[in-house]
């Protein structure tokens, strides 16, 4: 069914949640990035891509506020 609806895959689901971040290059499913706001998405219908640029948020803790 295509109802043009999101689904949530995982991560967060608080506002202002902090990320969780591993080692670099070791892939882990309890890794996750910081709530973002002002994320912008474009899809391209000749490619059949969708891109997603992430705003700006919260890095691994709350005194490291990527933005204004």
């Amino acid at each position: 069914m295509n109802d043009s609806t999101w689904t949530w895959m995982s991560g967060g689901n608080t506002i202002n949640q902090k990320g969780v971040y591993g080692e670099k290059g070791v892939p882990s499913a309890d890794i996750y990035p910081g709530a973002r706001h002002g994320a912008v998405a474009l899809y391209d219908d000749w490619r059949q891509v969708f891109w997603l640029f992430g705003g700006v948020g919260y890095g691994n803790s709350s005194e490291n506020y990527q933005g204004s």
